[in-house]
This record gives structure tokens, C-alpha cells and sequence, in this order.
């Protein structure tokens, strides 16, 4: 017990040292790149998890990944494009690759065997630019556009919800929160990672400094709020793909964790959703 929680903490340090890195001193390119390896990776989760036979294994998996890191990688392309064009032809470039990767993947599956399900295996595809492509795409976006103040505050306010959601839920929860999905999530664990998340918006207003997000402490406290609910919506849903599936993880690359999936599972559903709070702090 003792070694798998060692192994789980050095896994767990290893994956926000990465994080924390690129977002401090990756420069532009630091945490798109980060980005784009959790792309590669989630996206052959993802296909596991859809259990598609050999043919998703291979070529489908192929043109998968370089759809997301097209999606992923947008934002990137966009805004180093833009010193030296015409913003239009900077937003064109990735939207044309992404054409070609959509028009490449139908085009693909003509020429698989009968057997290979055509309707679920691109459903399946199309599934998986939207579930991480595009996520992904939104936190790399948030960091070129925003800074790495609101990013890492993203990053703190997840990891402290998972916290505080956890050590209350083992401490004092009875209440279960969705027991048909996560039968170990608990009302009382989900308040607390509300708790936890407001208050690492108050330590960020006040003791950040500089570093702090251009926010209002109103707006931060409920930025903290949104965290949680969001990245409480992202762990449900993916606890309901694994169960839909039968299995407990959605791969074994983090030991301790399972895959990259389970540790980013809560992004997934937050950054889309910061995206769209800036834009309407801002509009406000």
C-alpha cells in the first residue's frame, strides 16, 4: 500500500512539474508542445477505449492523432502566424489542414474491410477530435491569448478541487454524488472541492502579486466555482466512457494514476468552459 502510493505521489509530482514548466518557462512553445504530447497520447486511449480492431490500431490511429494535433496545435500556428500575415491567412492555414484530415479520414475509411463498422469507427474518430483535440485547442489558446497567469491559475484551481474533493469525500462523505457512474463520489467531497477551489482564488488574488489572472476577486471567486462543477462534469463523464467499456483506467502510462486520460479528464471540460468566461468577463 505504502509503494503504491509512493509511486503514485512521483508520478503525480512528475506530471504537474511538467505542467508547471512549460507554463513558467516553455515560452511560446513550451506548453502547446506539452499539449500536443497529451493529444498523442489520449487519442490512442481514446481509441482503446473504443475497441475498433486492428484497423483503429493502425491507420485510423494515424490520421486520428494528426487531426487532433492539427486542432491542438491551431491556436500555435495562428498566433505565430500573425506577426507576418494577414490574420485571415493565419486562421486559414490550420483550418484548411483540418478540412484535409476530415476529407482524409472518410476518404480512409472506403477502404477498410466491411467488418470495420463505418458508421461507428468515424463516429468514433469524430468523437475523439471533439472530446481532446478540441479541448486541448482551448487550453493552448488560453495560455497564448491569456498568459500564464489564468493558465496556471487553471491548473491550481483542477488539482486543488481533486484535492479537496478527495480528502473531504474520504473524511466525512455518506451523501453519493452520481453512484450509477462514480459510486465513490460524494456530495460532501464534491463541496469540498468547491471550498478548496474558491479559496486557491483567494490565495491567487492576494498573494500572487503580479502573477495574479486580470480578474476581479468576484470574478476569480467564481471562475473557483465553475472549476469545480466543470471539472467535477469532465471526471463523471469519463468514469461513464470507462464504465460503458468495463474497465477500470483508461491506460497504464502514469503507474498509479492509469492513463493520460484520468489525469486530464477534468481539463477537458475546463478549459472550453474558461475560454467562454474570459470572453464573457471581458464583454462584462
Amino acid at each position: 500500500m505504502k509503494k503504491n502510493l509512493a509511486v503514485r505521489c512521483i508520478s503525480g509530482s512528475i506530471y504537474v512539474a511538467l505542467i508547471v514548466c512549460a507554463i513558467l518557462f516553455g515560452g511560446t512553445w513550451g506548453f502547446p508542445a506539452l499539449c500536443s504530447v497529451f493529444a498523442i497520447l489520449a487519442v490512442a486511449e481514446f481509441g482503446s477505449l473504443c475497441r475498433m480492431g486492428e484497423a483503429r490500431k493502425s491507420g485510423i490511429l494515424i490520421i486520428d492523432t494528426l487531426g487532433a494535433l492539427i486542432l491542438t496545435l491551431s491556436p500555435f500556428l495562428f498566433f505565430s502566424l500573425l506577426p507576418f500575415t494577414d490574420p485571415l491567412f493565419a486562421m486559414a492555414v490550420p483550418f484548411v489542414a483540418y478540412i484535409l484530415y476530415f476529407l482524409a479520414r472518410l476518404i480512409y475509411q472506403i477502404y477498410l474491410s466491411s467488418d470495420s463498422h463505418p458508421l461507428t469507427c468515424v463516429t468514433a474518430s469524430l468523437a475523439a477530435q471533439l472530446y481532446i483535440g478540441l479541448p486541448l485547442a482551448c487550453a493552448s489558446f488560453i495560455y497564448l491569448a491569456g498568459g500564464e497567469a489564468i493558465t496556471l491559475t487553471m491548473f491550481l484551481m483542477i488539482w486543488l478541487n481533486d484535492t479537496g474533493a478527495y480528502a473531504v469525500g474520504c473524511s466525512i462523505g455518506r451523501h453519493r454524488l452520481f453512484p450509477r457512474i462514480s459510486p465513490k463520489k460524494s456530495w460532501e467531497g464534491f463541496f469540498g472541492g468547491v471550498l478548496f477551489s474558491v479559496a486557491c482564488a483567494l490565495i491567487v488574488y492576494y498573494a500572487f502579486g503580479n502573477w495574479r489572472p486580470a480578474l476581479s476577486l468576484a470574478a476569480l471567486c467564481g471562475y473557483g466555482l465553475i472549476v469545480s462543477i466543470f471539472a467535477t462534469w469532465g471526471d463523471l463523464v469519463e468514469s461513464m466512457l470507462k464504465r460503458a467499456v468495463g474497465v477500470k483506467d483508461s491506460g497504464s502510462i502514469m503507474p498509479g494514476h492509469g492513463g493520460i486520460l484520468d489525469r486530464i479528464d477534468s481539463l477537458i471540460f475546463v478549459a472550453p468552459v474558461t475560454v467562454v468566461y474570459l470572453f464573457i468577463t471581458l464583454l462584462l
